[in-house]
């Protein structure tokens, strides 16, 4: 089987790439840029395959040379809406539309996020059949997204998967709350009491790769955790263990939105998308973001294999070895 992977120089792309290429699976590794794909252009079945998601003969040459899409490509940051929805929505639609046109279409696997479900706490985890509820442009994107994939046609066959908080090697997103563990303080809103799930990059990769296998009539979603619930104080305890020690600094709710409207108003003057927005500093005051992954568990045999204090870790060296800290 040939795999076509987007999103392939990101986080989890680049994970998965090294995956399946090390398991003898042929990759296709769609890129705007190889200069951005570094040694993944040298790894032995790999195929740097330059290309834009914008491009709908160049993502049915591509989609008709595959026996499975994984869709990772999207934005996490944007200046706007229509930018969120130009790429996780639509161009997921144009991606579906040329898998879906070919001769013989590929099994698509579309990595989504727990944002389409919306906030949840531990009392209400998200689970696969509820209705979806985003509350940021980020979230309405990714159901977008899924909802086009559903519209395809041509009988192709589909499986979502919706991680939530993704962490490990390569990560940058959670490197600024490592940089400050290291510096000896963790930020604490609203207590440190919101809820979240969390996924080391290695689990999700086995998870979207058994998701691979789950075809069904009408198609499939999966979440995906290391199988508990955390806090955000226990996340700060967990990082600040791992740097070496230091204290939660707490930061008023109202503080933390300020910021994020501020970072959201330098992002125009900029023009790049703010690392924390008025959305992002949303997302964290909310009372949790929980979902419940029983399903892949009992229908595909997930097991998580991280623990948080093993992963922030192994984290931190390769954020140190690669001079990130």
């Amino acid at each position: 089987m040939t795999a076509l992977v987007t999103g392939a120089t990101g986080f989890i792309g680049r994970a998965l790439v090294r995956h399946l290429a090390a398991s003898g699976t042929p990759v296709i590794a769609l890129v705007r840029d190889p200069a951005r794909a570094g040694d993944l252009g040298a790894t032995p079945g790999v195929e740097l395959a330059r290309g834009d998601l914008r491009d709908p003969a160049r993502l049915r040459d591509l989609a008709a040379r595959a026996s499975i899409v994984y869709h990772l490509a999207g934005l996490t940051r944007a200046r706007s809406r229509a930018e969120f929805m130009a790429v996780n929505a639509t161009a997921t639609g144009a991606l579906a539309a040329a898998a879906a046109a070919a001769a013989a279409p590929p099994l698509f696997v579309y990595v989504s996020s727990l944002a389409v479900a919306g906030p949840r706490n531990a009392a209400r985890p998200a689970r696969e059949g509820d209705p979806p509820a985003p509350v940021n442009p980020y979230g309405e994107s990714k159901l977008g997204g899924e909802l086009l994939l559903a519209s395809a046609g041509g009988g192709l066959r589909r499986v979502v998967v919706r991680p939530p908080w993704v962490y490990g090697p390569g990560d940058r997103q959670t490197l600024a709350l490592f940089r400050m563990a290291s510096r000896g303080f963790f930020p604490s809103v609203r207590g440190g009491r919101m809820q979240v799930s969390l996924v080391h990059v290695d689990d999700l990769v086995e998870a979207i790769v058994l998701a691979s296998g789950a075809v069904r009539p009408g198609g499939r979603v999966y979440y995906v955790t290391d199988g508990r619930v955390h806090t955000l104080a226990e996340l700060g305890a967990a990082l600040l263990d791992a740097c070496g020690g230091g204290r939660h600094i707490h930061v008023p709710g109202p503080l933390f939105l300020l910021a994020g409207l501020a970072g959201e108003a330098a992002s125009w003057v900029v023009r790049r998308p703010a690392f924390l927005g008025r959305h992002k500093a949303g997302e964290a005051l909310q009372e949790g973001w929980v979902c419940d992954d029983a399903r892949i568990r009992a229908e595909l045999g997930y097991r998580s294999r991280i623990p948080l204090a093993e992963g922030l870790a192994a984290t931190l060296m390769w954020y140190r070895r690669q001079g990130w800290l």
